[in-house]
């Protein structure tokens, strides 16, 4: 088990999950988890994601969210990766499927959110840092709250206009009313959360109205 974990484990057992956070709070992203990837040319890491995580040592679902932490909001505060894995955690919970079924499909691979044979839920491109892996961990047993009161999606407004003002398509507001529109996200509609110590300009979450 990583070490950065087991001290993580070690003053949960006598401080606490407050005393945890605030350790993360105060960490850089560490270490490389797990063994080095690289994309291949559909954008896919063309390899079994159980191998990684075992390689890794770490459940295949904490290793899957920890990519996914990565590939999204990797250099963000604490804040922000609290709430992305939160979001993706009430999402699989809602499909009833796995972390990393959800976060794989279609293919079953990690990859750009873009890459292969069809869109992604998120990003899993990159390989994950000891700070994610703490961050999954922490939030797939519970010793995080959840932040954003049930959110199930999210999107950098920011970066959703940088993208529309250099390849065209929808920008950040054309996405806010499509999302928050009945039939949109939900049949009754979704509405943004913005979590406190969060830039809603960096990130917005959705969860049913």
């Amino acid at each position: 088990m990583p070490v950065l974990l087991l001290v993580v484990l070690v003053l949960l057992a006598f401080a606490g999950s407050e005393a945890v956070t605030e350790l993360v709070e105060h960490t850089t992203n560490g270490q490389l988890v797990g063994p080095a990837t690289s994309l291949d040319a559909d954008g896919e890491v063309d390899a079994d994601p159980g191998a990684l995580a075992q390689a890794a040592e770490y459940p295949v679902d904490e290793y899957s969210l920890a990519r996914a932490l990565m590939s999204e909001v990797g250099t963000e505060g604490n804040q922000y990766l609290h709430a992305v894995a939160w979001a993706i955690r009430n999402r699989a919970a809602e499909r009833g499927t796995t972390i990393t079924e959800l976060v794989t499909a279609p293919s079953g691979l990690y990859g750009r959110q873009n890459a292969g044979t069809g869109a992604k839920f998120v990003a899993t491109g990159q390989d994950p840092r000891e700070r994610h892996a703490v961050v999954a961990h922490l939030v797939l047993t519970g010793q995080v709250p959840d932040p954003t009161g049930g959110a199930t999606h999210f999107f950098s407004p920011r970066t959703q206009d940088v993208l529309a003002a250099r390849d065209g398509g929808k920008d950040a507001a054309a996405i806010f009313a499509a999302w928050a529109a009945p039939g949109g996200l939900y049949p009754g509609g979704a509405v943004p959360v913005v979590p406190d110590g969060i830039d809603g300009n960096i990130l917005t979450l959705w969860r049913r109205a």
